[in-house]
This record gives C-alpha cells, sequence and structure tokens, in this order.
C-alpha cells in the first residue's frame, strides 16, 4: 500500500495514523512518498498511489488535467493559519489580529504556494504585502522572523516545533485557513485497507483538534 503526503502533513498528522494502521495490520508492507498536492492527486488518479494527505486553500484541488471521475476527498483538518511576529513587536501581545493592521509590515513566506494565497487575502484587506523573504521550510522562515526580518502567516500544524524569539497570534474571522484531507480513488467498501487507513487519519485528525495539536497558540515560542 502508498501513502502520499506532503510535508507538514507526514510530519504531523501521518505518523500517529502510521501508528494506529500499523498496530492493526502488522503483516501490511506500506511505502510512504513525499510531496505537494498538485503532483500526488494525480498519481491517486493514475492508480500509483492509494492515499494521498493533501490540502488546498480557498480554492479548488490542484487535480491536474484530465478527468477526476472516482476521486474522493476526505475533510480531516481545518489549519487554521497564524500570524507569527517577533517577541518584541508592538503587536505581538495581541489577543488576535486582522491581516490589514500589518498591512505597512514586510513578509516573510514559509511555503511558495503561500504568495498567491497571502496577495488574495491582502487584497481583500486593501493592501499589497512587501514579501522581503521566500522559503520552503516553515521552520526557517519562523527563524527569519525571529531574527527581525518581517511577519509570516503559518499554517498550525507547522508551528511546531517551535523556535526561540517569536510570538503567534491567531488572525481574526473570517481567518485563512488551509483544508486538509485525503484524497482516494473507488469505494472505500471495496478497498478495506484505504478506508482502515483513512479511519486512522481520521482519528488522529480528531486528537490534534482544528487549530493544530495544541490549539492556537499565542504564547511565546
Amino acid at each position: 500500500m502508498t501513502v502520499a503526503t506532503f510535508s507538514t502533513g507526514g510530519r504531523h498528522l501521518l505518523p500517529g495514523a502510521l501508528t494506529r494502521f500499523t498496530a492493526a495490520h502488522p503483516r501490511i508492507l506500506l511505502h510512504v512518498r513525499e510531496g505537494e498536492p498538485e503532483i500526488t492527486l494525480p498519481l491517486v488518479r493514475q492508480g500509483a498511489v492509494d492515499l494521498a494527505l493533501a490540502y488546498h486553500f480557498d480554492g479548488p484541488l490542484p487535480l491536474g488535467p484530465g478527468p477526476n471521475t472516482g476521486l474522493t476527498w476526505t475533510a480531516l483538518l481545518e489549519d487554521a493559519l497564524h500570524v507569527v511576529l517577533p517577541q518584541a513587536h508592538p503587536l505581538a501581545t495581541r489577543e488576535s489580529l486582522d491581516i490589514a493592521e500589518l498591512a505597512a509590515e514586510p513578509w516573510i513566506l514559509g511555503c511558495l504556494k503561500t504568495e498567491a494565497y497571502l496577495h488574495r487575502y491582502a487584497e481583500r484587506a486593501g493592501f499589497t504585502p512587501d514579501v522581503r523573504g521566500s522559503t520552503t521550510d516553515y521552520p526557517f522562515a519562523r527563524s527569519l522572523v525571529a531574527a527581525g526580518m518581517g511577519v509570516s502567516l503559518i499554517p498550525s500544524i507547522a508551528l511546531v516545533p517551535s523556535v526561540p524569539g517569536v510570538r503567534v497570534v491567531p488572525v481574526k474571522a473570517p481567518a485563512p485557513t488551509r483544508y486538509v484531507g485525503a484524497t482516494t480513488i473507488g469505494r472505500h467498501g471495496e478497498r478495506p485497507l484505504v478506508a482502515a487507513f483513512l479511519r486512522a487519519l481520521r482519528e488522529q485528525a480528531a486528537q490534534q483538534g482544528p487549530s493544530g495539536p495544541d490549539g492556537p497558540r499565542k504564547s511565546a515560542t
């Protein structure tokens, strides 16, 4: 059985599900491969992957070209994005923030995909973000924030492990959200192992809660 995942889902959601699944099915040989949804979801459609842990923001799933008949999306987690600021920032002690309050701030990206989403969300708030740094690693982005280079917008499950020198503040509603789920193909009743793995993912996601493993974080990390 082959399972695909994006990096933060693989780090924070998949291990617990793997533990549950292998305890119940110790003889099943599992393969795990990492990739962004635009790569892994077409693999599910092609039958090369049995299940893909994936995400999307406020747009459609990145299924790629071709017919998508038979694909099923199972929602697992609403992963709210939080503002990450330097610990000494004047707004770091706030209970919550409106994105518009950060219009004059330089921004650091922890995922290249986040830039388009940040621009869309900022446009609704009436400003164009000044992006000073682009990374493909959320802990690296938080390290740049701690160094005073700017602020960042990071999903809850990517807020661990913590880094020193930053504060995490929830975004006022309607908060930007990353929707995490699993994509499969065919009927789960006809594929009992896939159904069992989905149950393990649901149990792990329920344990972590809608805002990440420890809920919304605003304290110093």
